[in-house]
């Protein structure tokens, strides 16, 4: 019987070719496709952000800012503090608070520097440990005729609850400020670790401000619970102590 015999071809044919070339055509479009699609996703949450309204603006800032309050428990330090005044009418509340906060933490261009830290500091300032933090509508130093809600940065916290470190506008649309502070039992408008004798955070802060954007002259309020405080239903602020409560 004969048998047949067929030439075995090696290489690759050209619809072999061609279908591998389409194939590569097809993944670089979606390599490219994703890479656009993220610049411009990026560009959008810049745009957001960027068009944010006041409220939440204020709302983000000043609750990250809280939510990291530090006090120490060591009565003789006073490089850490939570301090309310009154300085205008006190409709709302105390209407400067000034509280040392890790909040701040390094800045990106500190994380992303590999100079030592002395050239570290001397081209970003201070970095890390812990902020004094001062919020209110009177500014601390020269405002000129900018208006609104101010905040004041000293990185170290020096001591001084009074001045230092640098200041700016945070928000120039708001025309209220308000602090209240729940100490276990109540809301009150008081509270100084520096001279009540009670080195204790309240268990929350209620912010109210208002906005010239409103015209109805609303009253936004929010709450921000301070995880480092020990104060509760439990455990509530009792004498003459920090909130004037007794």
């Amino acid at each position: 019987m004969s048998q047949k015999r067929r030439k075995v071809r090696a290489g690759v044919s050209l619809l072999e070719l061609m279908v591998v070339l389409v194939m590569m055509g097809f993944l670089t479009y979606a390599l490219i496709y994703a890479f656009v699609g993220g610049i411009d996703l990026e560009r959008r949450q810049a745009q957001r952000q960027n068009e944010e309204n006041p409220a939440a603006r204020v709302e983000r800032r000043v609750s990250r800012l809280l939510t990291e309050a530090l006090l120490s428990e060591d009565t003789t330090d006073l490089k850490t503090y939570f301090v309310a005044a009154t300085e205008n009418d006190g409709a709302l509340g105390a209407d400067r608070l000034t509280f040392t906060t890790t909040a701040p933490g390094l800045s990106l261009a500190t994380q992303e520097s590999t100079d030592d830290f002395e050239t570290q500091h001397e081209q970003h300032g201070p970095q890390g440990g812990v902020t004094e933090v001062s919020l209110g509508l009177t500014p601390t130093g020269e405002a000129g005729s900018h208006t609104g809600l101010f905040e004041r940065l000293q990185t170290p916290a020096d001591g001084d609850a009074t001045q230092g470190g640098t200041e700016g506008v945070l928000e120039t649309s708001v025309s209220q400020l308000g602090f209240q502070f729940f100490d276990g039992t109540q809301w009150t408008s008081e509270w100084d670790t520096l001279t009540s004798g009670t080195r204790r955070l309240p268990a929350a802060v209620r912010v109210s401000y208002t906005l010239t954007s409103d015209s109805n002259n609303q009253v936004h309020t929010f709450d921000v619970r301070l995880p480092a405080s020990d104060v509760d239903a439990n455990n509530p602020i009792t004498g003459t102590t920090a909130g004037g409560a007794s």
